[in-house]
């Protein structure tokens, strides 16, 4: 059973991965949060808990789920997705793969076009 000095190491340090990898500083994060950037500070280096409201509010902020930064699921909400789409993919007849790729080329095409908008 872990103990709550642990779970606060294992929370922290997924705010902290989640943070870097959406490329947000302690500072922006803070603030779409509600909490102040010294308190956020304390519970990436796993100091201090967090309330389940302040869970909530980061789980919106950083596009994740409590699960992974409770440490319960080894996936992000993105990195979920993407796996889901792959098991759908590899269970599929080799012979549609090309039929697949040219679905994605042409999504991707869209996206940009729309992007650049």
């Amino acid at each position: 059973m872990s103990t709550n000095k642990e779970l606060n190491a294992v929370i922290g340090e997924k705010i902290k991965e989640l943070r870097k990898k959406k490329k947000m500083t302690r500072e922006q994060l803070a603030e779409k949060t509600d909490v102040s950037t010294r308190f956020l500070a304390d519970v990436e280096s796993g100091k201090v808990g967090i309330s389940v409201l302040t869970l909530k509010k980061i789980c919106t902020v950083l596009n994740t789920t409590s699960d992974y930064i409770l440490g319960i699921s080894s996936y992000t909400d993105e990195e979920q997705q993407y796996a889901e789409i792959d098991k759908k993919i590899k269970n599929l007849d080799e012979k549609y793969l090309p039929a697949i790729n040219r679905i994605l080329d042409t999504f991707c095409d869209i996206i940009k076009m729309d992007h650049n908008r």
